[in-house]
């Protein structure tokens, strides 16, 4: 077995092109590694829908993941009154579809009131609050009490 030999710059460091065969190639597999993983945490950003949610000056947030099957996405609870789902249709690295429902809650069973579908939309690494919907204002058909939410799509790196 041969040995390169080692060649010094100018500036004191070894010259790379008199390092043996192997010894590159295991520095260029080392630069390609480290480049690929520098993509591959630019591509792990993820989308969430970010919610805020105001009934009877009590305020709460959520926070949504996309998901393929629609069916089991459950609606969240707001002060007993309302009723918020979001369908967040796709995966991580592309979303087809987000579907955004209001319900009332009455006695025997939530009544919908506003469905509002986004298609194909682009999340944002620093969206503003209300950057998806706006400021949103829904009311319910007897006492009037009044549900404002808005939401925004994040790009979120875990």
């Amino acid at each position: 077995m041969a040995l390169a030999q080692t060649h010094t710059l100018w500036n004191g460091e070894r010259d790379l092109h008199s390092l043996s065969l192997n010894t590159r190639a295991r520095w260029h597999r080392l630069k390609l590694g480290l480049l690929w993983l520098g993509f591959a945490g630019l591509a792990s950003a993820a989308p969430e829908l970010r919610c805020q949610f105001e009934v009877n000056a009590e305020v709460q947030q959520r926070a949504f993941s996309p998901t393929q099957d629609p069916y089991r996405v459950t609606s969240v609870d707001l002060s007993q009154r309302f009723r918020f789902k979001a369908v967040v249709l796709g995966d991580a690295q592309k979303l087809e579809l987000i579907n955004l429902y209001v319900y009332y809650q009455t006695h025997r069973q939530p009544m919908l009131l506003q469905h509002v579908k986004f298609v194909a939309p682009v999340a944002q690494v620093s969206p503003a609050p209300d950057a998806l919907t706006g400021q949103v204002a829904v009311y319910s058909p007897f006492l009037g009490k009044e549900l404002q939410y808005r939401c925004a799509l994040h790009e979120v790196t875990p």
